[in-house]
């Protein structure tokens, strides 16, 4: 049987108030505080001043001790715009700190052609076009074409357009956005109650999200709220065998996203938590074929151990529920080389599932860029037929 979706909800309540804790910026004071007088950054060829101005704790004019100034390297780095930061600073005649900022830029766009078999046997290949700085902004796009063959799987082959694009904090303001298109073909097989045909799928997605940071200045960090509308459409086309067994379906939903971030950038790892909550409604009253709620969670931790530079021990905790599968079969597949490795993709599927897994990475051969790992996963379906 399926959980009451308000059970659902209580317990992703219950899970970020527990895992929550800590995710400010610590609050450092001090008995000698001066006036910062002023902020000069060299090296930023292509990202702009504000940029880099609107991650920091404070502002031109503010009184802030040393150790404050110490801090303002991290959340720089928590940009990912940069392989190297370095902050210094100096007591000016007049008595007050000036904070000299220096960066080294990373390469911001990127035509990398797509080349990928996966643990199912699937091969991808494609071409990706990838900008993280656009207008020395912070803002990312991402442009994908993709063509994915099947190996044993019910479908056969598929087609995707897709556009990623994110403005993590729009300038000088409290507020984010991102949207998500996609347009994807897919040819596959369906059998329901010995029933079997041969389908063309096209998929049509489109998703906006206006976001907002709880904290109005200062680093990214913390709490995030985005919501938006959603339109999403399934149409199918028999090519062989048994119809009706697929329907066409038109989504107009709302989604919305919470996430509390506290991740910090070094460079080749990570430390620090991100825990999500997802919501999407679909209601007839928005215009849409059929009435769900889907709910996800995730808690992620990332844990430098030992004394070894990017050394991590990464833990990841994924929740999924939705009250009516879109399109008939069980909605969530767990199994194959994107949930639990060592089943068939088809093997484990419901309407509600929970997956459990730890990382252990470590550099190898004295190379920092060069790192070998374990993955230990454990998942359970809570629904449907499989």
């Amino acid at each position: 049987m399926f959980p009451a979706s308000s059970k659902f909800i209580r317990l992703c309540v219950i899970c970020l108030v527990i895992l929550a804790p800590g995710l400010c910026y610590p609050d450092v004071s001090s008995a000698s505080e001066l006036v910062l007088e002023r902020i000069d950054i060299t090296g930023n060829d292509k990202t702009r001043a504000v940029t880099i101005l609107q991650e920091l704790p404070f502002r031109e004019g503010d009184l802030v001790t040393e150790e404050m100034l110490e801090q303002a390297a991290q959340p720089i780095k928590d940009l990912g715009l940069f392989e190297e930061v370095g902050v210094k600073n100096t007591v000016s005649p007049d008595g007050g700190y000036i904070v000299e900022i220096t960066v080294k830029e990373k390469h911001f766009n990127f035509i990398l052609p797509k080349l990928n078999r996966n643990g199912d046997g699937d091969i991808t290949t494609g071409l990706v076009w990838k900008s993280d700085n656009l207008f020395g902004l912070n803002q990312q796009s991402k442009f994908t074409v993709a063509y994915r063959k099947f190996d044993d799987a019910d479908e056969e082959d598929e087609t995707q357009i897709k556009w990623e694009y994110t403005y993590p904090r729009i300038v000088n303001t409290p507020y984010s956005f991102s949207m998500v298109a996609l347009d994807e073909e897919t040819r596959l097989e369906e059998t329901i109650d010995q029933q079997t045909g041969e389908y063309d799928r096209k998929r049509t997605l489109l998703r906006f999200l206006v976001g907002r940071w709880f904290n109005k200045s200062g680093p990214s960090q913390g709490l995030n709220l985005q919501i938006g509308p959603l339109f999403e459409k399934y149409d199918h086309e028999l090519i062989s065998g048994d119809g009706g067994l697929l329907p066409d379906v038109t989504i107009n939903g709302i989604a919305a996203k919470l996430d509390i971030y506290k991740v910090h950038d070094k460079l080749l790892s990570r430390s620090g938590r991100h825990i999500r909550y997802q919501l999407t409604v679909s209601d007839e009253v928005t215009g849409s074929d059929i009435d769900f709620h889907r709910h996800f969670f995730f808690y992620r931790k990332y844990m430098p151990v030992g004394d070894i530079e990017h050394q991590n021990l990464n833990l990841q905790f994924r929740l999924g529920y939705i009250s009516e599968s879109i399109l008939g079969p069980p909605q969530f597949k767990i199994g194959g080389s994107r949930g639990i490795r060592g089943y068939d993709r088809d093997a484990i599927e419901g309407n509600v599932f929970a997956i459990f897994n730890v990382e252990y990475l470590r550099p190898i051969f004295n190379r920092e860029t060069l790192r070998g790992g374990v993955d230990l996963r454990h998942g359970r379906r809570l629904g449907g037929t499989r």
